[in-house]
């Protein structure tokens, strides 16, 4: 049967290493802002070019090539249109991964994968040396822009499962929530939303406070919400009865994680729980919406995602107790543990 068709090895082989190249280009028409042009109406690959600042002959052919992976698609009038994906790509529609896909490929991640060799020589992360010896976070505090479009993308990738998490974490049993690491806010205004009783605090870095505090002044929550400013590494507000690490534990190395978890153990009152909002990798070579995170994590950032069998052993060694793994839409587990005294 022709649905069953698999292209030879090698045929597939070469596909893999275009899909690369194809994201990347599908990164650069999305910032160039091509599908925000064709929401409009459609248009010919020169209309588009001439609005874009772009090329009208590699625009056309750039097109063409993203035709085939759903993006655009041609109107049979020598005019295009936004496809199933390029409606997606659209910065004015709700649940738009425009931020996301504009960043995960941005020049400083790019040159990064570039570099992957290095991580599989050493096990480290290539980004520092691929970016002028600069780190991951220090890249961000060096240009506002990036930090910017980063905590932007960040809040793409967590808007698809976001309606989800209210009740994943089961909100009615507490009364103060801690998002710590909790970036613009994105997650904590979904749940204070949820649960008109609660009151949360946001828990970050300085950047990421100040733009959490303009989307709480806009949903009206500033009232029920504490902004505080710190260093997860040091210390996390105590006092709570909930704390959330949502993709927060997968950046760091067992060091890092070892040491995020004693400060919260040393925060967390014996009755609190802790959330982490993690993907759990399957134990054997399965397909897993995490899996190629779990590769940029080690690129990037030193990070990794983990199995089950390794989240039990990271939290038992911290005296924490996994009480139940819930499943989410999209690759993250919600992993409710206790502090195991």
């Amino acid at each position: 049967m022709d649905g069953d068709f698999l292209p030879p090895a090698p045929v597939r082989a070469m596909q893999i290493v275009q899909g690369a190249m194809a994201g990347k280009l599908v990164a650069t028409l999305t910032e160039a802002g091509v599908p925000d042009i064709l929401a409009e109406a459609p248009q010919s690959a020169a209309e588009i070019a001439r609005r874009a600042g772009l090329d009208a002959d590699a625009t056309a052919r750039a097109l063409r090539a993203a035709a085939t992976l759903g993006v655009f698609a041609p109107t049979g009038d020598g005019r295009w249109r936004n496809g199933e994906v390029g409606e997606a790509l659209r910065s004015d529609l709700p649940g738009s991964v425009r931020d996301y896909v504009v960043y995960a490929l941005h020049d400083g991640n790019w040159r990064a994968w570039q570099e992957m060799r290095r991580t599989l020589r050493t096990g480290r992360p290539s980004f520092p040396e691929a970016n002028g010896g600069l780190a991951f976070w220090a890249y961000l505090d060096a240009d506002e822009a990036v930090a910017e479009a980063f905590h932007r993308g960040m809040a793409a990738a967590t808007a698809a499962s976001l309606s989800a998490l209210p009740a994943a974490l089961g909100l009615d049993r507490f009364s103060r929530i801690v998002d710590v690491g909790g970036g613009s806010g994105v997650v904590l205004a979904a749940l204070l939303e949820a649960q008109p009783t609660l009151h949360g605090v946001l828990y970050d870095r300085p950047e990421a406070i100040a733009a959490a505090r303009a989307r709480f002044a806009d949903h009206g929550l500033l009232e029920r919400v504490t902004l505080e400013a710190g260093d997860l590494f040091e210390r996390v507000p105590a006092g709570a009865d909930a704390y959330v690490l949502k993709n927060i534990l997968h950046d760091h190395d067992a060091r890092g994680c070892n040491r995020i978890l004693e400060v919260l153990r040393e925060a967390m009152a014996p009755a609190a729980r802790l959330f982490v909002v993690e993907a759990v990798l399957p134990e054997g070579a399965q397909p897993h919406p995490a899996v190629w995170r779990d590769i940029h994590m080690m690129v990037a950032l030193g990070g990794r995602e983990r199995t089950e069998a390794e989240w039990r052993g990271q939290l038992a060694a911290h005296g924490f107790a996994i009480e139940r793994i819930g499943p989410m839409p999209g690759p993250d587990a919600v992993i409710e543990v206790r502090r195991a005294d």
